[in-house]
């Protein structure tokens, strides 16, 4: 068949669209997609960038908390003793009471294992007494800058410490005599406010014992005699009402063999003993523990490829 000259073009158009059309899907659509890949790409290299950038930005800052924690940490373990082996203990016991001007005397040391101990903080928490007419005197007013600020720091306080930490502890049980109660009471605030120089610094070192109970017998026996006069005093004068009233004799009271508490006693007689006068207290006390943290000086300049 003879394709007249208008046909001839028309098929020759449609064989340049199909030529066309197949290059665009075999050629053109797989740059298009290697272009969108690319700026995927190049859109996650830029925002792996951007990050790179502001880590970097923060390094320095990051480095100089790092550094500022530590040095806060460095100073607060100063208060705290490393860990100790029993002897090391003992050596520490020792040094606190090289120092000690209380009048006592230290004996029956026993010194414990190295173990652990729990140590937490305790706040004061005023009583709130709260009633209708309190509530309604007081509701609307607003709480002034200073209080709202104290209750803010009490309140971050609480948050930060509130929870008990396990830190390393050593024990060593002792039992302390002195002739005076005060002496024992000035020991005792020793062990409270114990400062030892370390590096050049006078530093409070976290100790404790259970706590220390005195007996004062002198102020029990004044008062028991004081019962048994005023006793006597009303039972003479209750006889003799009977008495002024009945007009008839009244029989005495069975008398009782007066006691004496302290000192001691022989025939119903006060006797002085050398063990009436001294005072003695036993107790355990705790050195609280913790190793210090590595200066990360080294570590930082590692990464950050300085050398020494």
């Amino acid at each position: 068949m003879k394709l007249s000259k208008q046909e001839r073009i028309g098929a020759l158009i449609i064989i340049i669209i199909v030529i066309l059309g197949l290059g665009a899907w075999l050629l053109v659509k797989p740059k298009i997609e290697d272009i969108d890949t690319s700026t995927k790409s190049l859109a996650a290299k830029q925002a792996e960038y951007n990050k790179a950038v502001e880590e970097q930005q923060r390094k320095a800052p990051l480095r100089d908390q790092i550094i500022e924690a530590y040095q806060n940490g460095e100073h607060m373990a100063d208060m705290f003793f490393p860990e100790m082996t029993s002897y090391e203990a003992d050596a520490a016991f020792r040094e606190f009471l090289s120092q000690c001007t209380a009048k006592v005397v230290v004996q029956d040391l026993t010194v414990g294992e190295p173990g652990t101990a729990t140590l937490g903080t305790q706040f004061f928490t005023p009583t709130d007494v709260s009633y209708d007419l309190k509530t309604y005197a007081t509701q609307g007013l607003e709480i002034d800058e200073k209080t709202a600020a104290k209750n803010a720091r009490r309140d971050l306080l609480q948050s930060t410490l509130g929870s008990a930490q396990t830190i390393g502890a050593s024990t060593v049980d002792f039992t302390v005599t002195a002739i005076d109660r005060e002496e024992l009471v000035k020991f005792m605030d020793e062990i409270n406010s114990y400062f030892k120089d370390e590096n050049g610094n006078s530093v409070r070192k976290a100790m404790k014992v259970n706590g220390l109970t005195l007996d004062y017998w002198e102020v029990t026996d004044k008062y028991d005699k004081l019962v048994e006069e005023l006793n006597k005093t009303m039972e003479e004068a209750g006889r003799a009402a009977l008495t002024a009233a009945t007009g008839l004799p009244t029989q005495e009271a069975n008398q009782t063999t007066p006691t004496v508490n302290e000192p001691g006693t022989q025939d119903n007689k006060e006797i002085a003993g050398i063990t009436d006068y001294i005072y003695s207290w036993s107790d355990t006390m705790t050195f609280y523990c913790i190793e210090r943290m590595q200066d990360p000086t080294a570590q930082l300049d590692a990464q950050d490829g300085i050398s020494a």
